[in-house]
């Protein structure tokens, strides 16, 4: 798949922009608050119908206006797909291809695989379990429309689960029968998802580890852990032994919507034992690593993103991943950094054509 044109309006920083891009390789440079990085997050949202940041639409709108629009023309096997993104205070976000709205967003996952690598990718490490689960959600639905269709019927069916407990509690009420209901749904969603993060995970893993030997060099060893209470116990059983507890809570105290991913360098967490320059390497090989898996899932190169990933990071390693990014196959390559000389520097160590961009 591949970018030829992007119009944005009223899009974060940007009152408008318009531009055609090369097929191979783009590169965005100018001064930190210019909005290098809003130029790939427009990319993204374009492609995943949401921001890459997790910023509400309201947060993508430009200060002082009540809309916002993302239009792009894509090109693969000799097919124009036109996508539109529109959005205005107090409507509903519209997503279109070709002029056709789709009926769910949802539906619109998938058609262009990309791949974002950013600085922000250190919550990946930092944060909670889920900003780990939604990494996983979002590379999964990118490839497995029948994973997306069971996390949006399992989100929404523990919305419904969890407001009738409060309503229970609230009213000094309990039907055992129609909580039920909720259960059995729940628990039927809950182990297809729950099947097919630990398929990702194992399929996952050796990438990774090929990934980091690449660009950290032998001698560490990463890992990727699947951590899940259904990993020992069946999704209605644990729905079962957790109903006190839920009640008393007035929400569903686990799940798969609990899960998290462990992140390891050597067999401890790499967030405590790991230095600044291991947990970045460890972030870029899992997301070079994530681009391998799309592009075996879909037989088709994803667009990558690469947003200000340089910095800080010693010569060697960046070798290492240009090399990488050099012999494999993307649909393209938008590459941000505040210094134009190393752009055109990458860019031939790319060896490939390119069109570069002063913001």
């Amino acid at each position: 798949m591949k970018l030829q044109k992007l119009i944005l309006n009223n899009f974060k920083n940007f009152e408008h922009f318009e531009a055609g891009f090369h097929p191979q390789v783009n590169g965005f440079t100018g001064n930190n608050g210019v909005g290098k990085t809003n130029l790939l997050d427009a990319i993204y949202t374009l492609a995943m119908g949401k921001s890459y940041f997790g910023l509400t639409n309201r947060q993508l709108i430009r200060h002082g206006q009540d809309f916002y629009s993302i239009k792009a023309v894509f090109q693969r096997d000799g097919d124009t797909f036109e996508i539109l993104l529109k959005y205005r205070e107090g409507e509903k976000k519209s997503l279109s291809v070709n002029g056709k709205e789709y009926p769910r967003l949802s539906d619109h996952i998938g058609l262009i695989p990309v791949v974002m690598i950013s600085p922000y990718d250190r919550d990946l490490i930092s944060e909670s379990g889920e900003t780990r689960r939604r990494f996983a959600d979002r590379l999964i639905a990118q490839y497995d429309k029948d994973y997306l269709n069971n996390l949006i019927r399992y989100t929404r069916t523990l919305r419904q689960r969890n407001t009738l407990l409060k309503y229970f509690a609230a009213n000094g009420t309990f039907d055992a029968a129609r909580l039920e209901t909720y259960d059995e749904a729940l628990a039927r969603y809950a182990a297809v998802i729950h099947t097919k993060r630990q398929q990702f995970v194992q399929s996952l893993t050796p990438l990774l580890n090929e990934k980091y030997a690449r660009i950290a060099g032998t001698g560490e060893q990463p890992g990727l852990t699947y951590r899940s209470t259904l990993n020992q116990i069946d999704p209605r059983e644990l729905l079962h032994r957790n109903l006190e507890r839920d009640r008393l809570l007035q929400y569903t105290s686990d799940g798969i919507h609990r899960d998290d991913l462990i992140f390891t360098l050597n067999g401890h967490p790499i967030k405590k034992f790991g230095s600044q320059g291991q947990q970045k390497s460890f972030l870029i090989a899992l997301r070079l690593a994530e681009a391998d898996m799309l592009f075996s899932r879909k037989n088709d190169a994803p667009i990558l993103l690469f947003d200000d990933i340089f910095d800080k990071l010693d010569p060697g390693r960046v070798r290492q991943i240009l090399d990488y990014v050099k012999h494999r196959r993307f649909g393209q390559v938008f590459i941000t950094d505040t210094h134009p000389e190393r752009v055109s520097q990458l860019l031939e160590a790319l060896d490939r054509q390119a069109g570069i961009f002063e913001l």
